[in-house]
């Protein structure tokens, strides 16, 4: 079971051991969520009687119609006629009956019991009604007033300007209390950024900090109310970074210059696939089309395999100048006639102009000042161009312009990285013009550079931000050992239902297929297409679909699954459309790591639970789960206290097991998240100057005593363990790297298909699929979901807009009719897959973001129908435990990174 590492791991088994890591990231918002007014509390109150009351309505309604259906013979048929059975159509159907024909009732409530209680509950309702008038303008005016006292708190001001400059203006309009029509009509938009500001701990910019602390070595009890303990005691600290998108298409720009490139060593773009006397090379050119991401192209060249290709696939497996190479290559060629380095020369040029033979970057990848070694680079060459003596006249035109342009070009980079640097200190009002000062400049450096932005670019982004707490927190109380156990437990599920399991078995089939059992690939970029493709087939195998085959060994896994789901279905009481949770069977994890293949456990795994505590019930609850191996910490480990660092790196070794050999693999793919420093000795990458492993020193194997697919090291049959503790999603990064990126592939976790889903009608008809909670012990694995179509959101929109400036009767008529929780957060339904993975994950990342919707809180009903108008294609309402609203005091809402470490089993 887990613990934190230097204590005991407690009961367990060699097969499945898991440690908590002795340490834990915080991700926590700067600002804290307002304490509710007396106003807003007493509206709150009046609405939750008033779902009281329509719950009750509705419940009663059935039975009510078979007291009427069964009064037929106690009065005259014309009443039945014209009054009971108008109204037991109105009540079955969910509608509102005339007052005409409850005046008409006569005796009827006297002799039906549940008449005069449903009689008596709608003029309470009434009552309600009339008393939530005026109690929802007093709270509408207290709301208002919270949220002008988050709009004029600067870290809000300082993480929208980042956004938007005219979304910042609308937040000083509201600081300001402002009340006129453009302020209305920017509410909407100006709360869900207050929202997302005091309520969700993704993080950017002044959003949300990010922290690291050591855990306690005997954990006491938890303190419930995580966002009430202080965290931030000393300063937080802004870390800006220049554009890593904007600075790649910016170099590659720069290289289109013959002279630029001819200063920096080339190597050759991929090892070769030699067959039958032809060569085969993997190649991929990248682009900028504007916005913030570069794109990959990819494909195989293939040409003769002759002795002059070969000397340079052999020769530039490293990077080597250019000179050096032609001479080398022309010493080859002498006795073949003619002038041999002109040869050369035409040959290399040939291979570059197809981009075979490439130039090394002139600025390492992770460099922390890419702009200011950018511009020294070029005041190099300007340097040695001035050393090279009186060319002809025409060269000595040429080389000015050359140092002319390249003296211009540093220039520009020198103040872009002013204007960088300046942005972390800036006040929200100058950000803006900073902003825009920066996109300009990058325009016109990128057009100076010979690549102009696309016209139908998307708005450059020109700056990264992440605010830190350099000391390390305080995170005694946050967990205890019980929290250890449960995640311990709950681990061996995690793996169970891991798309990443799926995949390592797909990429072995696919392997063996192709290479035969305890097969090489020797150019491990030739396997990356089939990396990619076993990503797609496990996700149809996880959905069950018949049309793929199981991969070899997974019949006991899919065997434990279908017993896992059946349990919990077996444990579920009553009809899971109405059901808040279903609790794990005690006996469900009970030995389950030890049950799973030992192709599954022969490695160590790692796993990343981002956790948050309920305070209302003190219980733990998962939001992720996702890869471990120090990712989400990673990020970050550079601007946090050393010891993060050094404790992080400590732990991954200590997680392999003595004698593994870790690699870490760092593409930057122009995204400033991927950014992180080396954790262990060795690094993976393209250019041998700033890494210690290339291509051509690894190769693909089948490891049959372990029957998995490995990266191996040539010079001495290593298998390694590849890390790549990145964020950027590998379908954005070149196939090519597909088998280094999916080493450890686990952390794309999906409890869904062990929770029973069920049906339920929404007001005025179509269905809402419902899933209850999902929980084990104290720790909530999964919240309460409705899923509701496009024509029910419609519907829901439809009629709280028509429900006046605060739609209070049909939002309790919604959340009676639907059980709905008082906070839920609002998400977009997932988009249908197009088999494209990067168009896919850009399409995801791409829709609305969950945020808050309080249902009790007067403000978010009057904002609600805007909000639903951005979901379209349907929307997720999730529970939202722990609900930051209607507390009595501010609290801010913090998000636990706990790593946990499975050991593997040695054979």
């Amino acid at each position: 079971m887990p613990q934190p590492h230097r204590t005991p791991a407690g009961a367990g088994t060699d097969g499945h051991r898991v440690r908590s890591a002795p340490y834990a990231l915080v991700r926590a918002t700067v600002l804290t969520h307002p304490a509710q007014s007396p106003d807003a509390a007493g509206f709150r109150t009046l609405l939750a009687r008033l779902q009281r009351i329509e719950r009750r309505l509705a419940e009663s309604a059935a039975p009510l119609c078979d007291d009427l259906y069964a009064s037929r013979t106690g009065h005259p048929a014309e009443l039945h006629r014209d009054v009971v059975l108008p109204l037991r159509r109105a009540l079955h159907n969910g509608r509102e009956p005339r007052p005409a024909l409850l005046e008409r009732l006569g005796d009827l409530p006297e002799r039906l019991p549940r008449l005069a209680s449903w009689l008596d509950l709608r003029t309470r309702r009434t009552t309600l009604l009339a008393e939530l008038a005026p109690a929802a303008e007093r709270a509408l005016a207290a709301e208002r007033g919270a949220l002008a006292a988050l709009c004029r708190e600067p870290a809000l001001a300082k993480a929208v300007a980042l956004t938007s400059a005219d979304l910042l203006r609308a937040v000083d309009r509201a600081g300001t209390g402002a009340q006129d029509r453009r302020a209305r009509k920017e509410e909407p938009a100006v709360l869900r950024y207050a929202l997302r500001a005091s309520t969700k701990t993704s993080p950017l910019s002044w959003f949300t900090a990010v922290g690291w602390g050591p855990l306690p070595q005997d954990p006491g009890r938890a303190v419930p109310a995580w966002g009430r303990v202080p965290l931030f005691e000393g300063p937080l600290r802004p870390v800006v970074q220049p554009s890593r998108t904007l600075t790649t298409a910016l170099t590659l720009a720069l290289l289109d210059a013959p002279h630029r490139r001819a200063a920096l060593p080339h190597r050759i773009t991929s090892t070769a696939r030699t067959t039958e006397g032809r060569a085969a090379y993997s190649r991929d050119r990248t682009a900028f089309a504007g916005g913030r991401y570069l794109v990959a192209a990819e494909d195989e060249a293939e040409l003769p395999s002759t002795g002059p290709l070969t000397l340079v696939t052999e020769r530039a497996e490293d990077p080597v100048p250019l000179e050096e190479l032609t001479g080398l290559l022309a010493g080859a060629l002498t006795g073949t006639g003619g002038d041999g380095r002109a040869a050369a020369a035409g040959f290399l040029g040939r291979l570059a102009e197809a981009g075979l033979l490439v130039p090394g970057s002139p600025v390492p990848p992770q460099d922390p000042d890419p702009l200011g070694r950018l511009a020294d680079w070029l005041r190099s060459l300007d340097a040695a161009t001035a050393e090279d003596g009186a060319p002809a006249e025409d060269a000595a035109t040429a080389d000015d312009t050359a140092r002319a342009e390249d003296a211009a070009h540093a220039a520009r980079l020198d103040e872009l990285a002013r204007l960088t640097a300046a942005f972390a200190d800036a006040p929200a009002v100058d950000r803006p013009a900073l902003l825009a000062g920066l996109s300009h400049r990058w325009a016109e450096a990128l057009a100076a550079a010979g690549r102009p932005v696309p016209a139908v670019s998307a708005p450059l982004s020109a700056v990264s931000e992440d605010v830190v707490a350099p000391r390390p927190l305080d995170l005694d109380g946050f967990l205890d050992s019980g929290d250890h156990e449960t995640l311990g437990e709950v681990t061996a599920l995690a793996e169970l239902f891991d798309l990443g399991h799926l995949v390592r078995r797909v990429v072995r089939d696919r392997f063996v297929a192709r290479y035969g059992p305890g097969g090489r690939c020797p150019n491990p970029w030739e396997f990356g297409a089939e990396i990619a493709d076993a990503w797609e087939a496990a996700g149809r195998l996880a959905a069950l679909d018949p049309a793929d085959p199981l991969p070899t060994g997974t019949a006991a896994l899919a065997g434990l699954r279908a017993e896992a789901v059946a349990a919990v279905r077996d444990a579920l009481d009553g009809d899971p459309a109405g059901a808040h949770e279903v609790v794990l069977p005690p006996g469900l994890l009970k030995g389950l790591g030890d049950r799973l293949p030992d192709w599954a456990l022969a490695r160590p795994l790692s796993y990343a639970y981002f956790l948050q505590r309920d305070p209302r019930t003190g219980r733990l609850c998962v939001n992720q789960v996702y890869g471990g191996w120090g990712r989400f910490t990673s990020r970050f480990l550079d601007t946090l206290d050393p010891d993060a660092a050094t404790e992080v790196s400590r732990q991954l070794r200590r997680a392999l097991g003595p004698g593994a050999r870790p690699a870490q693999i760092r593409p930057v793919g122009g995204f400033n998240a991927n950014l992180h420093p080396l954790l262990v000795p060795d690094e993976i990458g393209p250019d041998r100057r700033w890494a210690s492993l290339a291509e051509a020193d690894l190769e693909l194997v089948h490891d049959e005593a372990a029957d998995q697919v490995r990266i191996r090291l040539r010079r001495t049959g290593e298998l390694l363990d590849v890390l790549y503790p990145g964020f950027l999603s590998p379908v954005l990064l070149p196939r090519r790297l597909g088998a280094h990126l999916a080493d450890q592939p686990h952390g794309a976790v999906d409890l869904r298909p062990l929770v029973p889903r069920g049906t339920r009608p929404a007001p005025g008809g179509g269905q809402v699929v419902h899933r209850p909670r999902l929980r084990h012990r104290d720790v909530v694995l999964r919240r309460r979901r409705w899923l509701l179509p496009p024509d029910v959101v419609e519907r829901l929109r439809a009629d709280l807009a028509a429900g006046g400036p605060v739609p209070a009767e049909a939002a309790a008529r919604w959340r009676a009719a639907l059980d709905l929780p008082e906070q839920v957060f609002l998400h977009p339904v997932a988009a249908a897959p197009s088999g494209r993975a990067a168009e896919d994950f850009l399409t995801r990342i791409g829709r609305p973001k969950p945020h808050l919707v309080d249902l009790g809180n007067a403000l978010h009903l009057r904002c609600l129908p805007k909000w639903l108008s951005r979901h379209g294609d349907g929307a997720v309402l999730e529970e939202a435990l722990p609900a930051p609203g209607g507390l009595d005091e501010p609290a801010r809402a913090v998000e636990l990174v706990l790593e946990v470490y499975r050991t593997g089993r040695r054979p």
